[in-house]
């Protein structure tokens, strides 16, 4: 088991979501339909949130979605991995966008795997505690 978590570690990469950058814009609201919006080559796309790379140092390079922003520059595009238009902070590129959806879970599996090492471990320790015997002798 110990030997496949360190020999299989692309399995547990995720799988690309092959963006199709359709443009970047500033976001704007259209008060009327409380929508948010960006315009790019003169064709207006809706956007309900947009994902940003999570500043916590704890976070370890997860994003999270947040409100938008009047004025806030957003990259839209699609992909055949997610459902209609998505917006992502700032001016991205095919790259940068691949790279900020990418998961590893490796060091999850390994950490997973070590435990149930140490739990098999624990439960094969022969019981060694010694009974104390009584005679019957009444």
């Amino acid at each position: 088991m110990f030997s496949m978590i360190l020999t299989s570690c692309s399995w547990f990469d995720s799988d690309p979501i092959e963006p199709n950058i359709i443009g970047s814009g500033n976001l704007q609201y259209e008060m009327k339909s409380g929508t948010w919006f960006v315009v790019v080559d003169s064709t207006q796309y809706t956007v309900a949130t947009v994902t940003i790379l999570d500043n916590n140092p704890h976070s370890y390079g997860k994003t999270q979605d947040v409100e938008p922003v009047e004025g806030m520059l957003v990259t839209v595009f699609t992909s055949p991995r997610m459902t209609g238009v998505q917006a992502v902070a700032g001016n991205q590129s095919v790259e940068q966008i691949e790279e900020l959806y990418h998961r590893n879970s490796t060091s999850g599996v390994i950490l997973l795997g070590l435990l149930l090492l140490c739990v098999l471990g624990i439960a094969l320790i022969p019981n060694t505690k010694k009974v104390p015997v009584v005679n019957a002798d009444v």
